[in-house]
């Protein structure tokens, strides 16, 4: 949510890829840190080369300081990109979307309501004991206890009970066919923690106080809350093949976009992944000092109806009328600075990680989403809302926001319709995603939201699927409800996208969240360095084991 809805499970994880992604790409070959200036002709291209030299030291910019690097309890950016470089799950998202082996070799399916994991031999904890079955099942069993405060109780729904049944198998029994689990498990559910060590820590697990024990390439070094949390090369890493170029790294909260922008131009700050727009983009991407790449991503920019039951976006004429007076090409100019695409669907370009010809035939099909006052007039006259209210909830201390906000409220009034906004603080604007009464005094909020990997019926369960983690608005419709949980129950990849993409033809007539950007990832780094990951695979994997020196 970054107030903004930064995580599209955990409920809870409050402030807020994946074809392959980065750089901009100019006519002859080589890479451009200029944005072009007509978002529909850009090309985006694989990640950063990897490194060649090693690193002592990086500094990297999160847009606030990390809270825990717990997997159960990892939901917002800055924790998720801080904990894919320590824990590993048991597969490994890469960066054109596709689902790999991690810790877990495979997922086999005996039959409809039993899953069994085969694990990778050789792994071991940063303090060199073994990765056992034990272990991975305890993990497992963490996330889907309800008591134990953790974010991803709901993606484990099916899964009624975990059990080590070899010294390298883990057998999950399921209530119900659950062919989205391996994709489940290739992020926080799935990241593998140390259970003698997390037992002996107990609540401290996470914390600066209890620290971790995971399996990845970089262990955490030293924790100063407020201050810095770095991580440091595991030397020991049971994969020899990917060991860091870098040293340590070091992550520094820095939430001004002044302050970052000086930090980065001057080198106090090596790296940084955007998570908003900065309105600083064009003096960052013409000074020589850093390298701005831009690729594809999860990321949907929305208005979400806060209750598609009641008020004036409660009719979805009204609703299909607002998005057609919404300029997007404009908004992407003013605030994206070229580094975002409008967007037909919820499920955007870059969350097509399996079966993409057909999500892009999908994709072509739905309406462009060009300004059209005059059917939207005419869509508002006939539902009768001419002169009635629309109220957006905003807040003016996010930038990104207020903009959006002012962009749906001049369209509102274009159209026939009064507007007005509802101004909340920054840590109020929370409200409106975790508190029904919150979102009773709003027609619609905004929100920046992700699948958890690369299928759009990942988000659109979230919503759709009556109690699932984001039904804010209550919308129901049992004919998408019912297509997105014959998807999750589908084995065939292809009967799998079918379904998603009815589901979603569904959503974009009806309309319970308004699409209307889908922004890049953005990275900026220091010109001397290369090889992070340029996509959302930053979120959910590994993202500077290539990170290292140009030269």
């Amino acid at each position: 949510m970054q107030h903004l809805r930064r995580n599209s499970i955990a409920t809870a994880a409050i402030a807020l890829a994946l074809i392959t992604a980065g750089c901009y790409q100019s006519n002859d070959g080589s890479a451009s840190g200029a944005a072009p200036t007509d978002a529909s002709r850009r090309e985006l291209l694989p990640t950063t080369p990897a490194g060649v030299g090693e690193v002592d030291k990086v500094t990297w910019a999160l847009y606030r300081g990390t809270t825990s690097i717990d997997p159960i309890t990892t939901g917002d950016y800055p924790e998720i990109t801080v904990t894919s470089l320590m824990c590993e799950s048991l597969f490994r998202q890469a960066p054109d979307g596709t689902v790999e082996p991690g810790l877990a070799t495979r997922m086999d399916f005996p039959d409809d309501k039993t899953a069994v994991l085969t694990l990778r031999e050789g792994v071991t904890f940063w303090d060199g004991s073994p990765m056992t079955a034990e272990d991975v099942a305890f993990g497992i069993e963490r996330n889907r206890d309800p008591k134990g405060g953790g974010f991803w109780v709901p993606v484990l729904n099916r899964v009624t009970s975990v059990q080590a049944t070899g010294p390298l198998e883990v057998t999950l029994k399921l209530n119900k066919p659950d062919y989205w689990l391996q994709n489940v498990l290739s992020y926080m559910p799935g990241m593998v923690v140390s259970k003698r060590y997390v037992e002996s820590k107990g609540k401290d697990y996470g914390t600066v106080a209890g620290g971790a024990m995971c399996t990845g390439s970089f262990k955490l070094a030293e924790w100063r809350t407020g201050e810095v949390l770095s991580v440091v090369r595991n030397d020991s890493y049971w994969n020899r093949a990917e060991r860091p170029l870098v040293r340590q790294i070091d992550f520094k909260g820095i939430p001004d976009e002044a302050t970052l922008t000086a930090a980065l131009l001057t080198g106090q700050v090596d790296g940084a992944y955007l998570e908003l727009p900065l309105s600083t983009m064009d003096q960052i991407r013409g000074s020589d000092a850093v390298k701005t790449y831009h690729g594809p991503s999860y990321l949907i920019d929305a208005l979400i109806v806060a209750d598609t039951g009641r008020g004036v976006l409660s009719d979805a004429r009204v609703r299909r009328a607002l998005s057609l007076a919404v300029d997007r090409e404009a908004y992407i100019r003013t605030l994206y600075k070229g580094s975002a695409q409008p967007a037909r669907a919820l499920g955007s370009p870059g969350a097509w990680g399996y079966e993409r010809q057909a999500f892009q035939a999908a994709w072509d099909a739905l309406p462009d989403r060009k300004v059209d006052l005059e059917t939207a007039r005419k869509l508002v006259q006939e539902a009768g809302a001419v002169g009635k209210t629309v109220t957006f909830g905003m807040t003016n201390e996010l930038n990104k926001v207020a903009t959006e906000a002012n962009l749906f409220k001049a369209a509102a009034e274009k159209i026939g319709l009064k507007a007005t906004l509802k101004a909340v603080s920054t840590d109020a604007y929370s409200g409106f995603f975790l508190d029904p009464k919150a979102r009773a005094d709003v027609d619609g909020f905004f929100t920046t939201n992700y699948p958890n990997w690369a299928d759009p019926a990942a988000l659109y369960a979230t919503f759709s699927v009556p109690g699932g983690p984001q039904d804010y608005g209550k919308y129901r419709n049992p004919k998408v409800a019912e297509l997105l949980e014959r998807a999750r129950g589908t084995e065939n990849p292809q009967e799998r996208a079918e379904l998603a993409v009815e589901a979603q033809k569904i959503i974009t007539e009806e309309l319970p969240w308004i699409p209307v950007v889908s922004p890049d990832t953005v990275l900026v780094l220091n010109s001397k360095l290369t090889g992070a990951t340029v996509s959302s695979q930053h979120l959910f994997a590994p993202w500077a084991t290539k990170l290292g020196a140009v030269r």
